[in-house]
C-alpha cells in the first residue's frame, strides 16, 4: 500500500465513529465525574430503571461490559446504596438487581447532565444536527439487536 493520506483514512466510517465515540465518552465521564457515578454506572442504572429486575448477565450485556466485570460493577454501585441484588450470591443461579430509591434518586441527579451532552455545539453540530446523528445511531442499534453484534461481550 502507498503512503496513506489523512484524507483517506477520514473515508473509513467505522474508524470516524470509534474516534468520536471516544470524545463522546470521555465528555460524558468528565460531566458524570462530579457525581461519583460514570457512563457505565449511569448506563446500569438507567437499564433498572426501564427494566427493574434484570439477572448480572442481561446487565453486562445491556451495558456492554464484560460478563466478569461487572460483578465489581454492582459492588461498587452496591456499596454506594444505588442497587440490590435480590438472590443468592452463588454462581450459576440467577440473580437478580434491582434499583433502590437512592439508586432512582442518583439517576434523577444526573438526568439532566446526561441530557446536556446532547449538545454538541461544541463539536460543530446544531441542535437538529445532534438530534441527527442521535436518530442514525438509534437505527444502527434497533437494526443490530439480536444479531451477534448485540451482546457482543458474551
Amino acid at each position: 500500500m502507498q503512503d496513506l493520506t489523512a484524507a483517506e483514512l477520514d473515508q473509513i466510517l467505522t474508524w470516524s465513529v470509534v474516534r468520536v465515540s471516544r470524545f463522546l465518552g470521555q465528555r460524558f465521564a468528565e460531566r458524570l465525574a462530579e457525581s461519583g457515578l460514570n457512563p457505565v454506572h449511569f448506563g446500569v442504572l438507567a437499564c433498572l430503571a426501564i427494566e427493574p429486575s434484570m439477572t448480572q448477565a442481561d446487565l453486562a450485556r445491556s451495558v456492554l461490559v464484560r460478563p466478569q466485570s461487572i460483578a465489581s460493577l454492582l459492588d461498587t454501585l452496591e456499596s454506594k446504596g444505588l442497587l440490590r441484588r435480590a438472590g443468592g450470591r452463588a454462581r450459576g443461579r440467577r440473580n437478580p438487581v434491582q434499583l433502590t430509591d437512592e439508586g432512582r434518586q442518583a439517576l434523577h441527579a444526573v438526568w439532566d447532565v446526561a441530557l446536556s451532552t446532547n449538545d454538541l455545539a461544541d463539536a460543530g453540530l446544531d441542535a437538529d444536527e445532534s438530534a441527527e446523528l442521535n436518530r442514525l445511531l438509534l437505527k444502527i442499534i434497533s437494526s443490530t439487536r439480536g444479531t451477534p453484534l448485540d451482546g457482543f461481550y458474551e
